[in-house]
């Protein structure tokens, strides 16, 4: 075998090698990955403004395979981006919550989103009243509406502790 065979396929192997290295050194984090947060302080409805700081932490080691990818305890960081106040005919009050990329153990950032993506965190369901005050105004007519009137939705009110489903919002590579 030639001399310029033998580089050449010296050059080849230690490529393979180079790009087998470089595959173990990635590691993809699939978009819908759980990732389950806790709250970190007292939210409540009525005192709520858009623009507020909202803090939490992870609750559980995320894995991928047999790799921590989020450590539990990791800080995140969001902000209330809407609040609708509880209303009268049992309607409940909403909070819409954006999270801040939270930064994997490999130094990258991950973006969450909550399990019901663009959706609201809610008041427990009075939807009791809301039918109730549908079905007055079948049976009782005004009468029925003036009553569903006085019944107030619940407000949203979170503790320390309360748990916020969320996912991975993308599939993200990450570098070892």
């Amino acid at each position: 075998m030639s001399s310029t065979v033998r580089r050449l396929a010296v050059i080849v192997g230690v490529l393979v090698a180079i790009s087998a290295s470089a595959a173990e050194q990635r590691l993809m984090v699939p978009k819908g990955t759980d990732v389950i947060l806790v709250f970190d302080q007292n939210i409540n409805s009525k005192t709520a403004k858009v623009g507020d700081p909202v803090r939490l932490h992870v609750r559980d080691d995320v894995m991928v395979g047999q790799r921590v990818v989020l450590k539990h305890g990791a800080r995140v960081s969001g902000m209330i981006s809407r609040v609708d106040h509880r209303q009268r005919y049992g309607i409940n009050a909403k909070l819409r919550i954006d999270l801040s990329p939270v930064r994997s153990t490999y130094g990258e950032a991950l973006t969450l989103e909550t399990r019901s993506k663009g959706q609201y965190i809610r008041g427990k369901k009075s939807g009791g009243a809301a039918a109730a005050t549908a079905g007055g105004a079948m049976v009782a007519g005004p009468v029925g509406l003036v009553g569903g009137y006085f019944i107030h939705g619940k407000r949203v009110m979170i503790k320390p502790g309360d748990p916020l489903d969320t996912e991975v919002g993308r599939d993200t590579w990450l570098k070892r």
